[in-house]
């Protein structure tokens, strides 16, 4: 057995790591509106300069009809018209390098991928601990998961969808915005409610319960002088 698989094996399904999957699923639903805005943003694009290519095919396809080899003033007007096909051939190297239609199909996958995440994490939530899988596996490949997509097309989101994002959810009360952003938080902790210490840093943020009161420091007894420190 890998290190790994003994490390998932003792985890168990309670507070602390609902809270995180509900964090990472506000995430993976922020990730999946960004990446379904950049298709529509990148597929309009491609569309525009395809429409673009193919008027000035036809155009120019169908003057070299109609024009043939008539001059005016000595000007042939197949110039003009070859200069058209000029045209075209810039244009669709021109889609070939911003590569448009490629970052739109990249970005249809990705969202999909995100909006398969965001659906494992809202099946588990949803029904009862008894009934769902093994805590430690399940986050294993979760994690897998969006590290994967995480990779792959988070950094190729543009800047003004990312502020799109955080204008459209942030209004949203405890939603959970990715730090892209712009929205950074402090790093969550797990703090066991049986101990004595304050409740710093849990997932959830809530205040001390009256079980978890901060350490009075002052009443410490010196076990030597008998003195409180």
């Amino acid at each position: 057995m890998s290190d790994t698989d003994s490390y998932t094996d003792v985890i168990v399904w309670n507070s602390s790591i609902e809270q995180l999957l509900a964090r990472w699923c506000d995430q993976a639903k922020c990730f999946e509106w960004m990446h379904s805005q950049a298709f529509s943003y990148y597929n309009k694009k491609a569309r525009i300069i395809m429409i673009i290519s193919n008027l000035f095919t036809a155009i120019s396809g169908l003057s070299n009809v109609i024009a043939g080899g008539e001059t005016s003033g000595g000007f042939k007007l197949a110039w003009v018209f070859g200069s058209i096909s000029i045209l075209v051939s810039m244009v669709n190297m021109l889609q070939e390098k911003l590569a448009y239609a490629q970052m739109a199909t990249q970005f249809s996958q990705y969202s999909d991928n995100w909006g398969s995440i965001r659906r494992k994490i809202e099946e588990q939530l949803c029904i009862p601990p008894n009934s769902r899988q093994h805590c430690g596996t399940f986050l294993k490949y979760i994690k897998q998961d969006i590290n994967l997509v995480s990779t792959a097309g988070n950094s190729k989101i543009p800047e003004f969808i990312k502020n799109k994002c955080f204008l459209k959810f942030n209004s949203i009360p405890d939603f959970d915005i990715p730090d892209i952003c712009g929205q950074i938080e402090h790093t969550k902790i797990y703090i066991n409610e049986g101990n004595n210490f304050p409740n710093y840093g849990t997932l959830n943020n809530d205040k001390p319960k009256n079980n978890d009161k901060p350490l009075n420091i002052g009443s410490i007894n010196n076990d030597n002088t008998g003195e409180k420190i």
